[in-house]
């Protein structure tokens, strides 16, 4: 197992722009943090996720502050078995002034988070 991170922040404390990847790692499949899920579920990339979030609240932030930080989550959510894209407004994402979750399959607005 390895994490992959795609970022374009530009700034001081920004991660390093591009794709980086942490060591291999074993998976479990008793560990809830790295629950798989099957690629056909993705249907709907990032740029149509920040659209549906930018007509639910995003853009009021956005408008208020152009270089308002924008970070994406793709998540399984296995209650529900459904994979959600996060869209997170702010500057980490503990830390964050609007969460977005719209559903990586149809596109759907779903809910905003706290």
């Amino acid at each position: 197992m390895k994490l992959f991170v795609w970022s374009g922040l530009v700034g001081p404390d920004a991660p390093e722009q591009g794709i980086s990847f942490s060591a291999e790692d074993s998976w479990s499949a008793s560990n809830s943090s790295t629950q798989p899920f099957d690629l056909a579920f993705l249907k709907v990339d990032s740029d149509k996720a920040y659209e549906v979030a930018q007509k639910n609240g995003g853009e009021k932030l956005t408008r208020k502050d152009p270089k308002q930080p924008v970070m994406f989550q793709l998540a399984w959510d296995s209650s529900k078995s459904q994979l959600v894209w996060h869209v997170l407004y702010g500057e980490n994402p503990t830390e964050t002034k609007l969460r977005i979750a719209v559903d990586a399959t149809t596109g759907t607005f779903l809910r905003v988070e706290k």
